[in-house]
């Protein structure tokens, strides 16, 4: 081969590889061209018979709660409720509702396995509670469509509970936020027996405040609504006080004469009283009242600190804060949870999970 051979196969080598880089650059550039075109170009419509995913709701529904209404104005409730979601771009709800034993977990869980995008608890605080303790740890949202009496959660959330249409509308305008639960063990036995276990959203306590909610009559609770509440407690008001030991966390139990220990994830009882005014939902911690009465004279002090939130220098209100508290009685107590007395027991513990429930509801610290 002779040099111009040579010289003629490297010039060749090098226009091919001239003409390589060419080929590829214009073909990279037209990629690009293409990716940029069909970007622009809205997305192909759906193939018909095979609609978009819409969002669904399921909706866990105390029925006592509705007694009010004849089944031709409940049917009409719930269109109206549907078109408010359809409005929205939602699926009508999935209507599940509780049993005389089945209060709302049940429905929860066949919810949730049901792949629905939220929740809602129509009910009052004992349905809100049993869904509640069915959806935690989850990451599905719940939200409430209040029906009760109390509705201590929706109160102390700031979530409308005598307007059903304000209520739908926070349902598709606000976000979803991280709460946290309590949980009550009951030792009814005093011995080693596995305690029953309970969530609590609100409070929780033994003594006076659960001897009230127990003395509670449905009959006055329909024609009174929340003044039954104060009707059982002028009754329960007058009781002995009773020896308890109560230990927070790791420290050491500390004995007390007492009327009532009461255990707040969260506290507002009422808009205007407040029983925990530093209890926040989502702080991680429990806090509680210990209440002392002596007399009709202490009442009064109790009522005058409650009433003010000022509790500088107050023998009668005493506060405490932890994530974990033991209570023992010598003589059965009335406990209660978020207002539903549960029967008596001698030893109750209360801890706090944290974060462990999403809720839908208005900004926790606007």
């Amino acid at each position: 081969m002779t040099v111009a051979d040579l010289f003629g196969t490297g010039a060749l080598a090098v226009l091919l590889a001239v003409a390589l880089v060419v080929t590829f650059t214009l073909l990279a550039r037209e990629r690009r061209a293409t990716r940029a075109l069909r970007a622009q170009q809205p997305a192909p419509p759906a193939v018909p018979g095979d609609p978009p995913r819409r969002r669904r709701a399921a909706i866990v529904v105390n029925p006592t709660k509705f007694s009010v209404l004849d089944e031709h104005a409940l049917r009409r409730r719930q269109a109206y409720v549907a078109a408010v979601f359809r409005s929205h771009g939602w699926a009508d709800p999935l209507w599940l509702p509780t049993t005389p034993t089945e209060h709302g977990g049940p429905q929860a869980r066949q919810a949730l396995a049901e792949g629905v995008d939220l929740v809602l608890a129509a009910g009052g605080d004992g349905t809100v509670r049993s869904v509640a303790e069915a959806m935690t740890g989850t990451s599905t949202p719940m939200a409430l469509l209040p029906a009760g009496t109390g509705n201590l959660l929706a109160r102390n959330l700031d979530v409308p509970h005598t307007d059903l249409a304000a209520a739908l509308d926070l349902v598709f305008s606000e976000a979803d936020h991280r709460v946290d639960v309590g949980w009550l063990e009951v030792d009814r036995s005093g011995h080693d027996a596995a305690p029953e276990r309970h969530l609590f959203l609100v409070m929780a306590g033994l003594g006076f405040d659960a001897a009230m909610m127990a003395g509670v009559e449905d009959r006055l609770k329909r024609r009174l609504g929340y003044g039954a509440y104060v009707v059982s407690g002028a009754r329960a008001l007058w009781g002995p006080q009773t020896k308890v030991r109560v230990r927070v966390d790791d420290g050491d139990p500390v004995s007390v004469r007492t009327r009532a220990v009461i255990v707040g994830n969260c506290g507002k009882l009422t808009r205007q009283l407040v029983l925990m005014p530093d209890a926040e939902i989502d702080d991680g911690y429990l806090d509680a009242v210990v209440i002392s009465p002596r007399g009709g004279i202490g009442w009064g002090e109790v009522a005058w600190a409650i009433a003010t939130r000022d509790r500088r220098g107050q023998r009668r209100v005493q506060h405490l804060r932890g994530r974990r508290f033991e209570v023992s009685a010598g003589d059965p107590q009335e406990v209660e949870l978020d207002g539903d007395p549960i029967g008596e027991a001698r030893r109750i513990t209360l801890s706090v999970e944290p974060g462990a429930l999403l809720v839908r509801c208005p900004p926790l610290h606007p």
